[in-house]
Protein backbone atom coordinates (compact mmCIF):
# COMPACT_ATOMS: atom_id res chain seq x y z
CA UNK A 1 0.00 0.00 0.00
CA UNK A 2 1.73 3.16 -1.03
CA UNK A 3 2.27 6.35 1.59
CA UNK A 4 0.07 9.42 1.71
CA UNK A 5 3.31 10.96 0.92
CA UNK A 6 4.09 8.72 -2.23
CA UNK A 7 0.34 9.09 -3.56
CA UNK A 8 1.04 13.44 -3.35
CA UNK A 9 4.24 12.78 -5.69
CA UNK A 10 2.00 10.51 -8.03
CA UNK A 11 -0.85 12.65 -7.98
CA UNK A 12 1.26 15.40 -9.03
CA UNK A 13 3.12 13.22 -11.40
CA UNK A 14 0.19 12.71 -12.95
CA UNK A 15 -0.76 15.80 -14.34
CA UNK A 16 2.44 16.12 -16.56
CA UNK A 17 2.82 12.57 -17.27
CA UNK A 18 1.12 8.94 -17.83
CA UNK A 19 1.44 6.73 -14.75
CA UNK A 20 2.71 2.76 -14.88
CA UNK A 21 -0.33 0.47 -14.53
CA UNK A 22 1.26 -0.55 -10.94
CA UNK A 23 1.30 3.54 -9.72
CA UNK A 24 -1.87 3.78 -11.23
CA UNK A 25 -3.47 0.76 -9.31
CA UNK A 26 -1.86 1.77 -5.90
CA UNK A 27 -3.25 5.45 -6.65
CA UNK A 28 -6.81 3.96 -6.89
CA UNK A 29 -6.73 1.93 -3.80
CA UNK A 30 -5.14 4.67 -1.96
CA UNK A 31 -7.42 6.98 -3.12
CA UNK A 32 -10.62 4.55 -2.61
CA UNK A 33 -9.86 4.92 1.15
CA UNK A 34 -8.03 8.08 2.26
CA UNK A 35 -10.14 11.18 2.30
CA UNK A 36 -7.19 13.70 2.45
CA UNK A 37 -5.57 11.95 -0.23
CA UNK A 38 -8.62 12.59 -2.63
CA UNK A 39 -9.03 16.26 -1.29
CA UNK A 40 -5.60 16.72 -2.00
CA UNK A 41 -6.00 14.99 -5.47
CA UNK A 42 -8.99 17.68 -6.27
CA UNK A 43 -7.18 20.68 -4.94
CA UNK A 44 -4.51 19.94 -7.67
CA UNK A 45 -7.12 19.58 -10.05
CA UNK A 46 -8.23 22.84 -9.54
CA UNK A 47 -5.03 24.86 -8.94
CA UNK A 48 -4.05 23.49 -12.48
CA UNK A 49 -7.68 24.75 -14.07
CA UNK A 50 -7.44 27.83 -12.52
CA UNK A 51 -3.42 28.59 -13.41
CA UNK A 52 -4.76 27.40 -16.84
CA UNK A 53 -7.21 29.57 -17.13
CA UNK A 54 -5.08 32.61 -16.09
CA UNK A 55 -3.01 31.74 -18.91
CA UNK A 56 -5.46 31.64 -21.32
CA UNK A 57 -6.04 35.81 -20.57
CA UNK A 58 -2.39 36.29 -20.30
CA UNK A 59 -3.28 37.82 -17.30
CA UNK A 60 -0.26 38.22 -15.07
CA UNK A 61 0.70 39.32 -11.53
CA UNK A 62 3.99 40.82 -11.68
CA UNK A 63 5.29 43.41 -14.40
CA UNK A 64 7.28 41.39 -17.32
CA UNK A 65 9.80 43.64 -16.26
CA UNK A 66 10.41 42.38 -13.13
CA UNK A 67 13.46 39.67 -12.90
CA UNK A 68 15.18 37.41 -10.13
CA UNK A 69 19.14 38.19 -10.18
CA UNK A 70 20.99 34.80 -11.54
CA UNK A 71 22.55 34.40 -7.51
CA UNK A 72 18.63 34.34 -6.24
CA UNK A 73 18.07 32.01 -9.42
CA UNK A 74 20.53 29.40 -8.66
CA UNK A 75 19.51 29.18 -4.58
CA UNK A 76 16.32 28.40 -5.69
CA UNK A 77 17.42 26.03 -8.08
CA UNK A 78 19.61 24.03 -5.42
CA UNK A 79 16.31 24.29 -2.99
CA UNK A 80 14.39 22.20 -5.23
CA UNK A 81 16.84 20.03 -6.24
CA UNK A 82 17.18 19.19 -2.32
CA UNK A 83 13.23 19.14 -1.82
CA UNK A 84 13.60 16.63 -5.02
CA UNK A 85 16.15 14.32 -3.30
CA UNK A 86 14.20 14.22 -0.08
CA UNK A 87 10.84 13.08 -1.91
CA UNK A 88 12.57 10.19 -3.53
CA UNK A 89 14.15 8.19 -0.53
Amino acid sequence: MLSCKEVSYLASQKLDQNLTRWERVGLFFHLSMCGVCRGYGRDLMAIREKLRAMGATEETLLSTSVTLPEQSRERIKEAMGKALQNTET
